[in-house]
C-alpha cells in the first residue's frame, strides 16, 4: 500500500511513517517544509505542499492508496482555520484522483467535553478557536466523505508505547488523558490494513494514562 501522510514533518507524522515502513508499505510524505522531514528512506517520497494550497495538495496526494491527515496548528498565530481548509483540499484532491480511504486525525478537544483537571480545561479555553475549527472539520469530513475514519486523540507524547490503547466509537471519550504517538500510529496502520472503523468517529487513548509534563507535549523548537 502507498500511504500519503499529510503534515508528515510534524511530531506525529514521522511515527506513522515509521510504522508504515515497518509493515512494508510505501509512503508519500507531504509537508510544508520538506527540509524538516527527519526520515530519509527510499520508500518515502517527500512532496512539498502547503495545506492551504488546493492545487499543491492535489499534486502531492496523487498516486496514494490511502491518505492520513495529521495537520494542526502548533501556535496561536496560524493564519486561518487550518483543519477545515486542509481537509477541504484533501477531500477535493481525493475526489479528483478517485481515492477512497481517509483517516483524519482530530482531537478530544473537538468534542468540547470538560474533563477533570483545571490545567486541561484552561487549555481548552485558550485553544477554543482551534478546537472549534477541529469540530467544523469533523462535521465537514463526515458529511462530504462518509467512509472516512475520524480519529479523536487526546494529548500526545513521545514516551514508549504502552500497547494497551482503548477505543470508543459511540461518541464517548474513553478513560485516560494521553496517548503515545507510537500507539496512535499502530492503530492507524491496523485500521488501514484491516479496513477498520470506516464511517466512524473513533476516540483513542492509552488505558489509564495521565497528562505528561507540558515540556513533553509542546513541539520542539527547530
Amino acid at each position: 500500500m502507498k500511504i500519503a501522510v499529510v503534515g508528515a514533518s510534524g511530531q506525529t507524522g514521522p511515527c506513522i511513517i515509521r510504522e508504515a515502513l515497518a509493515r512494508g508499505h510505501e509512503v508519500i510524505a507531504i509537508c510544508r517544509s520538506p527540509e524538516k522531514m527527519p526520515i530519509n528512506d527510499p520508500k518515502v517520497e517527500v512532496r512539498q505542499a502547503d495545506a492551504y494550497d488546493s492545487e499543491a495538495v492535489r499534486r502531492a496526494t496523487e498516486g496514494a492508496d490511502a491518505v492520513v491527515t495529521t495537520v494542526g496548528a502548533t501556535n496561536l498565530s496560524e493564519k486561518g482555520p487550518l483543519n477545515t481548509a486542509a481537509h477541504r483540499n484533501v477531500i477535493d484532491a481525493m475526489r479528483a484522483h478517485g481515492q477512497e480511504r481517509l483517516i483524519a486525525i482530530s482531537s478530544f478537544g473537538a468534542a468540547r467535553v470538560k474533563r477533570k483537571g483545571i490545567r486541561r480545561n484552561i487549555y481548552l479555553w485558550i485553544r477554543r478557536k482551534y478546537y472549534r475549527d477541529m469540530m467544523q472539520m469533523e462535521e465537514m469530513v463526515a458529511a462530504d466523505w462518509p467512509s472516512a475514519t475520524i480519529l479523536r486523540a487526546p494529548t500526545l507524547h513521545n514516551r514508549p508505547p504502552v500497547q494497551r490503547y482503548i477505543t470508543t466509537d459511540d461518541g464517548t471519550l474513553p478513560n485516560g488523558l494521553s496517548l503515545s504517538r507510537v500507539d496512535l500510529a499502530h492503530y492507524i496502520l491496523e485500521a488501514l490494513e484491516k479496513d477498520l472503523d470506516r464511517g466512524k468517529i473513533v476516540a483513542i487513548v492509552d488505558e489509564g494514562s495521565e497528562l505528561p509534563p507540558m515540556r513533553e507535549v509542546m513541539p520542539p523548537k527547530r
